[in-house]
């Protein structure tokens, strides 16, 4: 019980009711903190390597820093896959973002070098997901829409299930990205 309006406005009961208010402000902000964090902490983001160059063991300069670029951008967009495939994130979907990753991606993977060829396959796995949420996000739409849905319930349901779908493919790319750095960083 946060205020009682039965009790006369005094001088004093205002400065009690503002601690009491206090109080319940500080206890809901702690238990959505919590819940904020318990929901952020499920699905971290994987981070490309932290800024640092990939060491490449000697290799010719131009060659490493295609190396470098294909990791940092694989990295990234995973990381706006991560965040849009988050729940009711899927409306980054409609971001140039999203777009731009993707552009990048194909852009640095048209010509990977030998020693980070294993990144290709992490590809297909992403692909899938992206897919998955671009889906949902399609639905969620649909569900949505002006005149209301008849089938709306469903259709968001199959949203949800859409999302949660592309949970595996996202974890399996993840996966992959790790595996191709470590591989790349012990050459």
């Amino acid at each position: 019980m946060c205020a009682s309006p039965l009790l006369p406005r005094t001088p004093a009961r205002r400065q009690g009711g503002l601690r009491l208010w206090a109080r319940c402000f500080a206890a809901t902000g702690l238990a959505l903190g919590l819940a904020l964090g318990t929901v952020s902490a499920q699905q971290q983001p994987v981070e490309p390597f932290g800024g640092q160059a990939v060491p490449g063991g000697g290799a010719d300069p131009v060659v490493q820093d295609q190396i470098d670029a294909a990791f940092r951008v694989f990295g990234d967009l995973l990381a706006v896959s991560q965040k849009a495939a988050e729940p009711m994130a899927h409306w980054r979907v409609t971001r140039a973002s999203w777009r731009d990753a993707q552009a990048a991606w194909e852009k640095a993977s048209a010509a990977l070098p030998a020693p980070v060829q294993g990144l290709q396959r992490c590809w297909p796995p992403l692909q899938k997901a992206r897919s998955l949420v671009e889906q949902a996000q399609q639905l969620f739409l649909q569900a949505t829409a002006d005149p209301p849905n008849p089938r709306a319930l469903e259709l968001l349901l199959e949203h949800k299930d859409l999302q949660k779908q592309a949970e595996g493919p996202l974890q399996e790319a993840a996966d992959c990205y790790r595996a191709a750095l470590t591989i790349s960083l012990t050459r």
